[in-house]
């Protein structure tokens, strides 16, 4: 027997990677986009991951933000 908690909870599942220069705003973009806010934001050290859930048109999307800020300059 399968458990239901096996199956996805959204029909639609959208992965988003945010990279770029450091300062530019990555973290504050992202920010706004789960959480509807903007804050000034120190630097963040390392990855980090949101996950936001929307409902338009009775279709359930899930976007998985992963967002690195860690430097990559040689």
């Amino acid at each position: 027997m399968e458990s239901s908690s096996s199956q996805p909870k959204f029909d639609y599942l959208f992965k988003l990677l945010l990279i770029g220069d450091s300062g530019v705003g990555k973290s504050t973009l992202l920010l706004s986009f789960t959480y509807d806010a903007f804050e000034e934001l120190s630097p963040t050290i390392g990855v980090d991951f949101k996950v936001k859930h929307v409902t338009p048109g009775g279709k359930s999307l899930r976007f998985g933000t992963l967002l690195d800020r860690k430097d990559l300059e040689h």
